[in-house]
């Protein structure tokens, strides 16, 4: 999500390969997010009076905002890095949702878990994941009254892409997941052998006793499904336009390796494709590269704990809440109007001014010429404020106050800065100059 000053300084000076392999070698090892919930079991919660089961509700909330917090802090450190962005793609890809604290914690660690390993096993784990049976419905997929909202999705959004199945095939595969579930209480996959639809299935042409992972390996043995996954890939990590011919070479080689995403992510980053500086830049930063990049610099702490997660709201992208099953919108999905305002303004208002008044999304802006003057707070109908306390002297300790504007370019940008942010940049104060160029329009680009 981007380096420190002193960290940029020294890995320049180092060989690329040696560069890749080092990030390869500290994300090897994946330690677990966890945080405390409250967790009763299903029958225990259905009997509840509504008030128990909205205090229940409310300090799952809490839960989940503790975890929203704990990966934002991954998420901005350099150790371990390609471990958490991979789950970061994985988490836009694999989309799923629950109210039950317990069972986001388990979908979050299973994406983080098999961020870097191969897709059969991300897919079948993130398959029996609570909070996807639940955000899909299979918890209802009965042999009496099949479901068929996830063996839908597992085809459209997850494996084979649109236009590739049929809806005999939806219904084939639905009936292969009947009886796939979870206990709430322990956030666990259960299977309820009398709830599964046991006779022959059709699938695809073939035709057999399936069950759900028969499905899960047949789609995989497809190579369309390394060609969708690949190109939502390319996009990602690469650039928003696709060449065909390398997202073809990423395709081959993630179906012959089996679905090896190390050896996928190794070839892309050390290919010359990858390293061309015409690939630099292509990319709009997401909300959470935006922020923890921020925090990165400048290690934030918000006066409330619950304002990271209203600032992400405004910004359109909450970690673990998606807005729906198809995930976020990227690349200038991320920057209408109201939210490209709010994130150019987003660095003078945390670091300089230390408080940020936000408009809600789709309200008014007025006037946007106003709305974006370093003194013109933006206001949200409850009037909230965001406070924080970065620490800029830890970074500025790390810059020689002497810098020039152009070694400030090479520390904080990834694109070569414009004519107008050359002219416009000066050479005022330090902090000053940083902020012009953490408030560009470049520094939205990676």
């Amino acid at each position: 999500m981007g380096l420190a000053p002193d960290e940029a300084r020294a890995l320049a000076r180092r060989p690329y390969d040696e560069l890749v392999a080092d990030l390869f070698a500290s994300s090897a090892a994946y330690t677990p997010i966890t945080t405390a919930h409250t967790v009763v079991s299903g029958d225990r919660y259905r009997a509840m009076k509504p008030t128990e089961q909205f205090r229940y509700r409310r300090a799952g909330r809490e839960a989940q905002r503790r975890l929203n917090a704990l990966w934002r802090q991954r998420l901005a450190t350099t150790e371990g890095c390609l471990r958490e962005k991979m789950a970061l793609f994985w988490h836009g890809h694999f989309v799923a949702w629950t109210y039950w604290s317990n069972c986001t914690e388990q979908y979050l660690n299973t994406l983080r878990e098999h961020a870097l390993g191969d897709l059969g096993t991300l897919l079948k784990a993130v398959s029996r994941a609570p909070a996807m049976l639940a955000y899909l419905n299979n918890q209802m997929n009965r042999k009496d009254a099949p479901n068929e909202n996830f063996a839908r999705e597992v085809m459209e959004l997850f494996t084979l892409g649109r236009g590739h199945y049929t809806e005999q095939d939806v219904h084939e595969a639905a009936r292969a997941f009947t009886g796939w579930g979870f206990e709430l209480g322990t956030a666990g996959f259960v299977f309820h052998e009398h709830q599964h639809d046991f006779g022959a299935k059709t699938f695809r042409g073939r035709t057999g006793n399936f069950a759900g992972d028969d499905i899960l390996d047949m789609l995989l043995a497809d190579r369309r499904t390394a060609e969708f996954i690949t190109r939502k890939m390319y996009r990602w990590f690469v650039c928003p336009e696709v060449d065909e011919d390398f997202a073809a070479r990423m395709a081959d080689r993630f179906f012959t390796s089996g679905y090896d995403i190390a050896d996928l992510m190794r070839f892309v980053l050390t290919s010359e494709h990858f390293r061309d500086a015409a690939m630099h830049g292509r990319r709009i930063k997401s909300p959470a590269e935006l922020l923890c990049g921020l925090d990165k610099h400048f290690a934030l702490r918000f006066e409330r704990e619950e304002d990271p997660m209203f600032l992400q709201r405004m910004l359109g992208q909450v970690l673990l809440d998606p807005p729906n099953v198809s995930g976020w919108k990227e690349g200038e999905g991320w920057v209408d109007s109201n939210a490209l305002m709010l994130r150019l303004k987003l660095p003078s208002a945390l670091l300089n001014m230390g408080q940020l008044d936000w408009e809600e999304p789709g309200a008014s802006t007025g006037d946007l010429d106003k709305m974006a003057a370093p003194d013109a707070p933006l206001r949200d109908a409850q009037g909230r404020l965001f406070r924080t306390a970065p620490d800029k002297a830890a970074f500025l300790a790390q810059l020689d106050p002497a810098i020039t504007n152009e070694d400030l370019f090479d520390l904080l940008l990834q694109v070569e800065p414009s004519l107008v942010l050359r002219a416009g940049i000066g050479r005022g104060p330090l902090m000053e100059r940083v902020l012009e160029i953490l408030s560009s329009p470049e520094y939205q680009l990676c």
